[in-house]
């Protein structure tokens, strides 16, 4: 089983890929939910600056006890499936046994971070308690009485190479499980970021990623008249210093061009042809298995989201500060 995910800066197009995929007869489509598990605060790659990258007596610990939080909100409820959805029962069962894996020893205690996420009014009244003792008493250490019942606490620690082994097998194993009809390759939404997306690589035994970038007008547009999100900022000068900030990292990170393709959402419309055969070829399925062509990505339809500027006439002034602030990042439409 291959994995196969695409990468997005937030409207930038992706869901082409995951569409254009899905058109293949030898893929496993998880739709366009994202699995952001890895990526998120409280993901995996959390987990690994605090027990692999900087092990740390509380951190390690904490670390653990955030994803396990993680876990349980991403399982879902009665009307949110969230992963239950499309792991069932093994989401809950493997993340434990994945955790339970990383655990070197467990015992009860508790530390200051751990009784000031129980509240402000229990860490108040616990520090003061002891602060009187300290001053009346003469209790020499301040934090001797605990009022409130100590949790597990958790020393986390894990040789570098079995954390990266254990993770990769653990990933394998859920999508092994949504893979129900077992095919070849499993195409699942947003499973890395396109920021640093090396680095996200070494959690994956086989995993090719395409990440898609768009112009910045059309982004702006679509922000501003279509989608009316809170991701984006609608304001144009705030918006040119948060599409270049989002995209200075390419200026000194270096892809692994094996496993990480970068594209233009564009090029899928005006490049079509092209494009389908290069990213096919790159993510290893055969052209021959793309038996739904254009039925899930058709790019005359899509073409409909580019080139908004030129219908958008109240906001040429906008444009305008775009095209010159961010005109490295414009897509060469054709004229």
């Amino acid at each position: 089983m291959k994995l196969i995910t695409c990468a997005s800066y937030y409207g930038t197009g992706s869901s082409a890929i995951t569409n254009l995929i899905d058109e293949c007869d030898n893929v496993h489509d998880m739709g366009d939910y994202e699995f952001r598990f890895v990526q998120d605060p409280d993901g995996i790659c959390d987990l690994e600056y605090n027990l692999v990258l900087n092990n740390h007596r509380h951190n390690s610990g904490y670390a653990i006890k955030r994803y396990e939080k993680n876990v349980k909100y991403l399982s879902g409820g009665r009307f949110i499936k969230k992963y239950n959805r499309f792991f069932g029962a093994a989401w809950k069962r493997l993340s434990n046994e994945y955790i339970k894996k990383l655990i070197a020893v467990e015992y009860k205690g508790t530390w200051h971070q751990e009784l000031r996420d129980r509240g402000k009014l229990k860490y108040f009244i616990e520090r003061f308690v002891n602060k009187i003792a300290h001053i009346l008493f003469r209790v020499n250490n301040e934090r001797a009485i605990t009022l409130f019942n100590k949790s597990n606490t958790n020393y986390a620690t894990y040789p570098r190479d079995m954390f990266y082994t254990a993770t990769r097998e653990y990933i394998d194993a859920l999508f092994s499980i949504a893979n129900t009809d077992n095919k070849e390759f499993v195409m699942a939404d947003q499973l890395v970021p396109p920021t640093n997306t090396k680095h996200y690589l070494k959690f994956f035994n086989d995993l090719k990623v395409v990440c898609v970038d768009r112009d910045p007008r059309d982004l702006f547009l679509l922000e501003k008249e279509v989608w009316h999100g809170t991701v984006v900022p609608q304001n144009v000068d705030e918006f040119c210093i948060w599409y270049s900030t989002t995209r200075a990292h390419r200026q000194y990170e270096q892809d692994d061009e094996s496993r990480i393709m970068r594209i233009r959402f564009e090029d899928m419309i005006f490049n079509y042809e092209d494009m389908v055969a290069n990213i096919l070829n790159f993510v290893g399925i055969d052209e021959q298995h793309h038996i739904k062509a254009k039925t899930y990505f058709n790019p005359e339809v899509s073409i409909k989201n580019t080139q908004l500027y030129k219908r958008m006439d109240k906001h040429a002034k906008d444009i305008s500060i775009i095209e010159d602030r961010l005109h490295d990042y414009l897509y060469p439409f054709p004229v």
